[in-house]
């Protein structure tokens, strides 16, 4: 039994050791701060973890016994190894493919955009799509002026389907919220009126903790909305150097409130 635990011990570092660098470039570079909240990516990091952190050692528990042949051992090992990096691949597969690669600025609000909602070789060459090591962008979309505008009133006229700009990667340009930024002050007069947030039920509550938790007062943040398909929310920038201050999301706050 000391054999095997120890066996089982090493499996189980051997195995941490891989899953921590999956999870640096899962959380660090694909889903960094704020986008592994807005898409939930947890659902599939779970089962890589509850397959290559508990499964795998577990195995290696039950099957390793020095009695048994050395080619046999090997085998029933290289068995368990295949499974676990089968799990790895598929999870980090799922969350490579559903990666947001764009965040979009459009109107007053921002889109994270992934993979499968645009067609990347239409993107603009001035921001071209984020290699695998790379973070997502932040892209800005500039308001329909002149015809372009026109046109767009009478596509909305006729009652068709209209494509969201955010999904028109052609009209991509990149946005850098520096002091030097082109488009940084059409960004911070878009943000919404504190007014707005404190009379609003829905806001408020959010807004308040999180400029409770995070210090100072209202006026030190600039909010903004954010929507996909999983999340429906405000996401609030440090007004001083543009850094990601948090997420404020409806459903929590309301149910916090309901369990007091």
């Amino acid at each position: 039994m000391k054999t095997r635990l120890t066996a089982a011990g090493l499996h189980f570092l051997a195995s941490a050791l891989v899953i921590s660098f999956c999870l640096y470039v899962i959380y660090f570079i694909w889903y960094p701060k704020p986008f592994y909240t807005i898409h939930s990516v947890f659902d599939a990091v779970k089962i890589v973890l509850s397959v290559d952190l508990v499964l795998g050692p577990f195995l290696t528990l039950l099957i390793y016994n020095t009695s048994k042949p050395r080619k046999e051992l090997v085998r029933d090992i290289a068995i368990i190894i295949v499974i676990q990096l089968s799990a790895l691949s598929w999870g980090m597969h799922v969350t490579y493919k559903m990666r947001p690669v764009f965040f979009v600025f459009q109107g007053d609000t921002f889109y994270p955009i992934i993979k499968q909602d645009i067609d990347l070789d239409t993107v603009n060459s001035e921001v071209p799509a984020p290699a695998i090591w790379e973070r997502p962008k932040m892209v800005y979309i500039e308001p329909l002026k002149g015809k372009d505008a026109i046109q767009r009133l009478q596509e909305l006229a006729k009652g068709g389907p209209i494509k969201g700009d955010m999904y028109r990667p052609e009209l991509y340009k990149p946005l850098s919220l520096q002091e030097d930024s082109t488009y940084r002050q059409d960004v911070i007069r878009q943000a919404m009126s504190y007014s707005r947030l404190l009379k609003s039920k829905t806001w408020k509550p959010g807004v308040e903790q999180l400029v409770s938790s995070r210090g100072g007062r209202i006026e030190d943040y600039l909010f903004y909305p954010v929507e996909n398909d999983r999340f429906s929310g405000l996401i609030a920038f440090r007004k001083a150097d543009f850094s990601v201050a948090g997420l404020v999301n409806p459903q929590e706050t309301s149910s916090l409130r309901g369990t007091k």
